[in-house]
């Protein structure tokens, strides 16, 4: 077997990843832990919030500009305001304008998120989509490890206002890589028209009357909203397993350190024709040791099932990648990925509302619910599918997925 080795400029891409991912994680957690520890249960679902719904409002949107507008100098000048905007929450203590300045940022992440998930084809080169999207995953899984574990190990000591900064200059470093190695945007743009934000809607067009990522659609939104539950409860849960910022900030690696694998094999073009399998099989997986997790207040038993779950993560975070660049034409992939991160925050947002301990039940109970209502529709689907392949003859490339649950975010 011969090896081709990736483009300079796909490698830039990565290692930029690996930078800014590592710098969102830490800001994330950071945030997390002033709220648990300064205020009312609320304050964490706020923190969620801000990074969800937003963007939720005005993707549709932003997206229909990046398939009008270049898209490497709509990625940079985003990249660039959102190292403005985290600069500025270094200076302010307070913590809602705090969490305002993020809102104002993770909207702008929808913007570069979608030109980057555009131009992937183009920096991929002679390596291939499937590889592509397998290494930047695993990027986001190696930041996922490295960040949550910094921040709980420095928060204590530095305070949120320095790991707020150093986020700020991950953009900085992603804005020259952009600016400076990926290539400009080659595919045709769709006509600019009197309005760059019309056609909107054609994203989810595009994805729902897909005969491959239609069907999956409800699918993984269930499995998203279930799982999501867990990512507030969890917060409070986890912490009192642990009684250590430091020991927390550990168990959320084993989730990422789990990825890695998990992300690597996904990229494998083995397995990535098999969608079905990587959706199926990796939500299973996320909601086995989501049971574990409620069932077992041990944090090594959890870490271990974490292991495991963030390996099935891995899995799912290549599987919708793959499927969306290979199913929906290139003119749209910059409005079907941002109804994409639509669909993921709506989930999301439902998901932590109802997570948060005390609108419901407590923080284990909701644990709990989350990981036997991700079974329920993970097991539901996969008697479905049995059924439909028994009863028609179904492409091998029709049986795909969709992406990932909660765990895991997509690069900015």
């Amino acid at each position: 077997m011969t090896f081709t080795r990736p483009p300079f400029a796909l490698v830039a891409l990565i290692l930029g990843t690996l930078v800014s991912a590592f710098g969102d994680g830490i800001a994330l957690l950071a945030m997390v832990l002033d709220a648990a520890d300064k205020g009312p249960t609320w304050w964490v679902t706020e923190v969620y919030f801000a990074e969800l719904v937003p963007p939720l409002l005005l993707a549709p949107a932003l997206g229909a500009f990046v398939d009008r507008a270049n898209a490497k100098k709509v990625w940079v000048a985003a990249v660039l305001l959102q190292a403005a905007l985290f600069a500025a929450a270094t200076l302010i203590p307070d913590f809602h304008v705090r969490v305002a300045l993020v809102a104002l940022a993770n909207v702008l992440a929808v913007t570069s998120s979608s030109a980057s998930f555009k131009l992937l084809p183009t920096v991929a080169g002679t390596a291939g989509i499937e590889k592509a999207n397998g290494g930047l995953t695993t990027a986001l899984s190696i930041a996922g490890l490295a960040g949550p574990a910094f921040c709980g190990a420095f928060h204590p000591i530095v305070g949120s206002s320095w790991l707020l900064g150093l986020n700020g200059t991950t953009f900085l470093v992603m804005a020259l890589v952009v600016g400076l190695v990926i290539p400009g945007e080659i595919d045709k743009r769709v006509s600019v028209g009197g309005n760059p934000f019309g056609g909107a809607l054609d994203g989810l067009r595009a994805m729902w009357r897909s005969p491959i990522v239609g069907p999956l659609l409800p699918i993984f939104a269930g499995v998203v909203f279930a799982t999501s539950i867990e990512g507030v409860a969890g917060v409070f849960y986890l912490r009192e397993v642990t009684s250590s910022d430091a020991v927390y900030g550990l168990l959320l690696s084993a989730w990422a350190l789990g990825s890695i694998p998990g992300s690597l094999i996904g990229g494998w073009s083995r397995v990535s024709r098999h969608h079905l399998v990587m959706l199926l099989g990796g939500a299973f997986l996320v909601s086995a040791a989501l049971l574990v997790e409620g069932l077992v207040p041990i944090a090594a038993v959890i870490g271990l099932a974490f292991l495991i779950g963030g390996f099935g993560n891995g899995v799912h975070n290549v599987g919708v990648r793959n499927v969306i660049h290979h199913n929906i034409s290139p003119e749209m992939h910059g409005r079907a990925w941002a109804y994409y991160r639509v669909l993921v925050n709506t989930c999301l947002a439902l998901g932590y509302m109802s997570g948060t301990p005390g609108v419901f039940v407590d923080a284990r109970t909701a644990i709990l619910v989350s990981a036997l209502l991700s079974m329920v529709v993970t097991l539901l689907a996969i008697s479905w599918f049995w059924r439909r392949r028994s009863e028609t003859r179904v492409p091998p490339e029709a049986r795909g997925g969709v992406q990932t649950v909660s765990r895991l975010k997509e690069p900015r």
